[in-house]
């Protein structure tokens, strides 16, 4: 008889593949979370479910596809190397490449590593990280350009990097096959009894176990999606009553917005990849804003014809166990708007509802790619109780509904705080502008949603991890000109707390000058002062004082305040081969915080001078938070 004719031998099959693909996986868990034990552990347990489910698994043209996703999961959640040092044997340059991943975000981590090590195409990366496919390829992007710019390399030696991390684990051991085999066998007969006792329960209860007599869903078990920063575990403490009735139903909706509204899904965010509002992170941990919360809801309302593009308004609910808890859901939500890391997405106003809650905020955020979306965003606490309302809309953020918005925020927390241990209502629904909230590593430094739209919108800004400043890099030496800068000392005075950070566009063919850069120090609020002084001197005296370098001087905005100045310019510089160099330059201080901006445009991605004004004035908001200068 021919051997092709003889059926495939699982047992063959499965260990020919166990063989082949654990060290790849142990590479792609290791430089998921850089915790090597909780990579190998997660590695071996994933092929245990595959030989639990070998006889499905194994009918798939590429089985590391069901294996994979289940290997990175349980890494995500055994990891604990913070930050990314667990390993002492690790040389130098796997630590690197290590930190350099670490600096990602969640999805843009896994967006870099499933095209890098697993070589999967664009759609199936985007599909596993559970994203559109724009806005995957945004975050493999903005991740390949960190990644490089951390690592000081051209983006197309980034695979050449995980070289040295598959040196790292080449001494790891593997359990034989016949242990995981034996493993994934116990495991099948275990289910297959806890699968019958299940169904006895289930007829015993008669489907009771679904809600209770109010209402309430069973609590969340959320112990798999605890990202690294959800902070210490709470006390288990009673669970706290979340009823569906707590939501808002379509008639508010429809009263507060124009057009026809219908109400969509009810569910507690347990499936699905869990982003469910603007500037919500992907990561594991991000599902929830309290991952140890006692309950969640979400409720989608949409208005226009199903299956068409339409706008999306979205309520979500998640009940603290604690106090202290509930306080830190809430600042966890509003920091996920206010820096938000969406690529593309800009920050346009601020909002504050003191009316509402015993703590609200509001956020308009626009997005210009592929099509302009506004996006208004409540946040608000009651008691124990977190809620968010998001409107998704097609028209200018300057158009968008803040007052509607601010109404629905407030019907949703009367809703709450009704419940046992909620906290203040709503008794008003009044909107003032305020100071964006911190954002960022250094609050007092812009954030790329800062930034304005210049160039390809679908191309998203990138900043460079906050550096101390050197000698080296704090001139902003525009052509034919000489200022003061922000190193070692002014007037006798020592620079403190002196950083810089530049800002490019990623994926682009822009020139190397293009890019704004920011620094930021502090001296003593009268020294800070003469220092604003001599720069608005030395800018303006650009033209006069070397009059063959061609520098023409505009200035855009002066504002004086107080403790609060800026100055804002326009220069030219005719450079001798006829091309023209246009800098936009910026001097502000706040008290005895000083900050000096440069943008540099080229042709295709200039900022108009009201964005640049425009921009300075948000770099002025947030230079308040750069520590007071102490002596």
């Amino acid at each position: 008889m021919d051997d092709t004719a003889l059926p495939p031998d699982p047992t063959a099959e499965f260990d020919a593949f166990y063989k082949a693909a654990r060290d790849h996986l142990l590479l792609q868990t290791f430089a998921l979370t850089g915790d090597l034990g909780a990579a190998r552990s997660a590695v071996r347990d994933a092929f245990v479910v595959a030989w639990h489910h070998w006889r499905k698994v194994s009918r798939l043209d590429d089985p590391e596809t069901s294996v994979r996703p289940h290997a990175w999961r349980h890494a995500a959640r055994r990891a604990s190397a913070r930050p990314w040092h667990k390993e002492k044997e690790l040389d130098a340059d796997s630590r690197a490449t290590l930190d350099a991943l670490a600096a990602l975000s969640g999805p843009q981590r896994r967006a870099l590593l499933l095209t890098q090590l697993a070589a999967v195409s664009m759609d199936e990366m985007a599909r596993e990280i559970g994203l559109s496919s724009e806005v995957a390829e945004r975050e493999l992007q903005t991740a390949a350009a960190q990644f490089a710019t951390q690592k000081d390399i051209p983006a197309a030696s980034i695979p050449m990097e995980f070289r040295s991390l598959a040196v790292a684990i080449g001494h790891v051991t593997w359990p034989r096959v016949t242990i995981i085999r034996r493993a994934g066998a116990a495991r099948r007969r275990m289910h297959t009894v806890v699968g019958a006792g299940a169904v006895v329960a289930a007829l015993v209860a008669s489907g009771a176990v679904v809600t209770d007599a109010t209402g309430v869903r069973p609590t969340l078990d959320r112990e798999s999606t605890v990202g690294p920063d959800a902070g210490p575990v709470a006390a288990p403490g009673p669970d706290v009553v979340l009823p569906e009735t707590s939501l808002l139903t379509i008639d508010p909706v429809r009263r507060t917005l124009v057009g026809d509204w219908r109400q969509g899904p009810t569910h507690d965010n347990s499936i699905g990849n869990g982003v469910v509002l603007p500037c919500q992170p992907g990561d594991a941990g991000a599902r929830y804003a309290d991952p140890r919360g006692s309950a969640a809801w979400v409720r989608v309302f949409r208005n226009g014809p199903t299956g068409e593009a339409s706008r999306r308004f979205t309520e979500v609910v998640e009940a603290s166990r604690t106090p202290e808890r509930a306080r830190k859901t809430y600042h966890r939500l509003r920091g996920w708007m206010a820096d938000c890391l969406t690529p593309g997405l800009r920050l346009v106003d601020t909002l504050s509802t003191p009316g509402i809650g015993d703590a609200s905020a509001m956020f308009v955020l626009f997005d210009q790619h592929p099509e302009p979306t506004s996006y208004v965003i409540g946040v608000a606490r009651t008691g124990l109780f977190t809620t968010a309302v998001a409107l998704e809309t097609d028209v200018l953020p300057e158009s968008a509904n803040r007052p509607g918005l601010a109404t629905l925020l407030g019907d949703a927390v009367d809703q709450i705080c009704r419940l046992p241990r909620a906290g203040r209502c709503a008794d008003g629904t009044d909107v003032e502008p305020v100071p964006p909230f911190a954002a960022g590593e250094v609050p007092a430094l812009l954030s790329p949603v800062d930034l304005p739209f210049v160039g390809d919108p679908a191309k998203p800004w990138m900043g460079t991890p906050p550096q101390e400043i050197t000698n080296a890099r704090t001139d902003i030496d525009v052509l034919g000109c000489v200022h003061p800068v922000l190193a070692d000392k002014y007037d006798g005075e020592r620079f403190k707390t002196d950083l810089v950070r530049t800002f490019v566009k990623v994926d682009s063919d822009l020139p190397a000058e293009f890019g704004l850069t920011q620094a930021v120090a502090a001296l003593p609020a009268k020294t800070a002062g003469a220092l604003l002084d001599d720069y608005r001197a030395a800018i303006n005296g650009c033209p006069d004082r070397d009059a063959s370098s061609g520098t023409e001087v505009r200035i855009l905005r002066a504002h004086d305040e107080g403790d609060e100045s800026f100055t804002a310019w326009h220069l030219s510089t005719r450079l001798p081969d006829e091309r023209t160099v246009e800098y936009s330059v910026a001097f502000l201080r706040s008290g005895s915080a000083v900050s000096q901006l440069v943008f540099v445009s080229a042709p295709g991605a200039r900022m108009s001078d009201a964005q640049f004004v425009e921009l300075t004035e948000r770099a002025l908001e947030r230079l308040p938070q750069l520590p007071p200068y102490a002596g």
